[in-house]
């Protein structure tokens, strides 16, 4: 994880906000989690392969536990910012030691419980024990589509494999939410807040659509805490500045907001034009003081012979 998907890491290990994410990933906007149904998971995973003495280390960017009535697993989150080529072996990894962590944890009660069978004893688990699914989630923000892998296959050469062999090649799938290319409506499932903040990413660089993300998004102010991590996130300094303003709780009319980081935008970009135009009139002046001909100039500065003589007279 790079520095700039760390606004995004601290907003979605709020509970609230990590629930709401995957009400909307996972559910399609239907509130199945809460905050008080979300608990920290430890993000380092170590392992060892085997007999071997060497161990490998994973961490997570996000890692919860989702708890109630109806949903019992881990969940977890990395937030990218570029294409990972790698990334179902890296995904595959961190499910895998997830795994083994429970596995050692029933192992461990077993033992000081000593209430295995025989037969049970080597495997140090029971026939009974069952572990939690760990879920792994691919948030990516980059400009450019996903274009990796999305299941190990995808990385195998299956090329000298034949059909009926592949069934016995183990697959493992990832689950990416690309957000700059997904489209609006699945974007709007996701409760406001998120939807206004994954729009954000999405428009940041098409002023016309960011200029309207009240008609794309149904959504007129947000929370402080997306304000925040939107500021941050796209490093506006009119955003940063209005920030501070921000009482805690309050909310943020996004709208009034944005309209005013555009029309900023409009105006710097008119003073730079003016700015251009003068370095330029300098130079053709102190061009053709040194004797040069309106064809000599044009050719120099690579522009129009009209656009000289406009200069000039």
């Amino acid at each position: 994880m790079g520095k700039k998907e760390n606004p995004l890491l601290a907003y979605y290990n709020q509970e609230e906000r990590f629930a709401q994410l995957m009400n909307g990933w996972l559910f399609g906007g239907k509130t199945y989690l809460k905050a008080e149904n979300i608990s920290e998971a430890d993000r380092r995973l170590d392992g060892r392969s085997g007999k071997s003495s060497e161990y490998r280390h994973r961490e997570r960017d996000v890692f919860k536990k989702a708890d109630n009535a109806l949903i019992r697993l881990y969940i977890g989150a990395e937030l990218m910012e570029y294409v990972d080529y790698a990334m179902p072996l890296r995904v595959l990894d961190c499910d895998v030691l997830s795994y083994l962590r429970q596995e050692k944890a029933i192992a461990k009660r077993h033992m000081e419980q000593k209430d295995l069978s025989s037969q049970e004893y080597l495997s140090r688990i029971s026939r009974r024990d069952r572990l939690l699914p760990v879920i792994t989630l691919i948030l990516y923000c980059g400009e450019r589509a996903w274009d990796g892998a999305k299941c190990l296959h995808d990385m195998l050469d299956l090329h000298k494999i034949p059909e009926e062999l592949r069934q016995y090649v183990g697959d493992y799938s990832l689950h990416v939410l690309d957000v700059r290319h997904t489209p609006d409506e699945r974007l709007r499932e996701f409760p406001q807040d998120i939807c206004f903040m994954l729009m954000c990413i999405k428009y940041s660089k098409d002023k016309e659509a960011f200029l309207h993300l009240q008609e794309l998004t149904g959504c007129t102010a947000v929370g402080k805490d997306t304000f925040q991590m939107i500021a941050e996130y796209l490093q506006e300094p009119k955003l940063l500045e209005r920030e501070g303003k921000v009482e805690e709780g309050g909310e943020v009319n996004m709208c009034e907001a944005i309209r005013e980081l555009v029309e900023d935008g409009k105006k710097e970009g008119l003073a730079q034009g003016e700015r251009s135009g003068v370095e330029l009139a300098k130079h053709i002046f102190r061009l053709a003081g040194a004797g040069m001909s309106v064809q000599e100039i044009a050719e120099k500065l690579s522009i129009s012979e009209e656009k000289v003589e406009w200069v000039l007279e």
